[in-house]
């Protein structure tokens, strides 16, 4: 919804197919920078267990422990999923592309194509999009790094498919050379950061309902690629789609409640244009 407010005239104009709200009652606050919001946004996803409400505490719980769960079943499951892919060709040939759709860098792409869209195309909406996505990229790399290094799991390339946990000390063996990341599997980082991207488009185009639809099929088929890649267990995947859902509602969330102010100087008017998002 746009508010263009003139002096001396106030007046309140909306885009096709919008409504117009009026209410005093909504409090609306103007978009922060692109840094400042990052800074406030980890600030809240970090503070966030502090409040959690009942309905929260009752989903983090089941998330946990369908996690729990799926840890202890997961060497069974990776073996079940690698004798499937022994017999169906058509998964070698699959995995390798779309697991790259979990790359930030592809993400990253993906952020780009929506801004230089939105420029061209003069669509705001779609610049918000991607300064969102590249948002859910920081955050959820930032988050998933911190699990990785707390929890030092082994991948299941490393063992012959053997579970293995380290705990904060598998830190030292992550970074033995030629070694790199061997011990870094829960949650998958693939899997943060294409939920997080699904979830933020499929937010902010909630119609059709084919691009959810699309968004969320193609985080899926990611998240299972990481484990036929030999990359991750099933509770990596999981846990890792669960974490990058959550911060991509977050943002969007977050972002409906401000505003963005822009100024109009024209001939015959001079005020300010008022953008709000719901």
């Amino acid at each position: 919804m746009i508010l263009f407010c003139n002096f001396p005239v106030h007046a309140g104009v909306c885009e096709a197919g919008e409504i117009p709200v009026f209410s005093s009652s909504e409090e609306f606050k103007e978009r922060p920078g692109f840094i400042r919001g990052l800074i406030q946004e980890e600030k809240a996803i970090w503070s966030s267990p502090l409040r959690l409400t009942k309905k929260d505490a009752v989903i983090w719980g089941s998330v946990i422990a369908g996690t729990v769960y799926l840890i202890t079943a997961d060497e069974a499951i990776y073996r079940e999923v690698k004798r499937y892919q022994r017999r169906s060709g058509w998964v070698d040939s699959v995995s390798p592309w779309i697991t790259r759709l979990g790359d930030g860098k592809i993400d990253a792409g993906i952020a780009g194509l929506l801004f230089a869209g939105g420029s061209i195309f003069k669509n705001e909406k779609m610049r918000r999009t991607a300064a969102l996505v590249l948002k859910s990229i920081i955050h959820t790399g930032i988050v998933v790094q911190v699990f990785k290094h707390l929890s030092g799991r082994q991948r299941p390339c490393v063992d012959d498919g053997r579970d293995r946990w380290y705990g904060p000390c598998g830190i030292f063996k992550r970074y033995q050379k030629g070694r790199n990341a061997y011990y870094s599997s829960f949650p998958s980082g693939h899997t943060i950061v294409v939920w997080g991207t699904a979830s933020v488009i499929a937010g902010e185009y909630r119609r059709p309902i084919i691009i959810p639809l699309i968004c969320y099929s193609l985080a899926t088929f990611t998240g299972l690629s990481r484990i036929t890649e030999d990359r991750h267990w099933a509770s990596d995947v999981f846990f890792g789609a669960f974490l990058g859902y959550t911060i991509g509602r977050f943002l969007v969330k977050n972002d409906s409640k401000y505003c963005t102010i822009t100024p109009i100087i024209e001939s015959d008017r001079i005020g300010v244009a008022c953008t709000i998002n719901f």
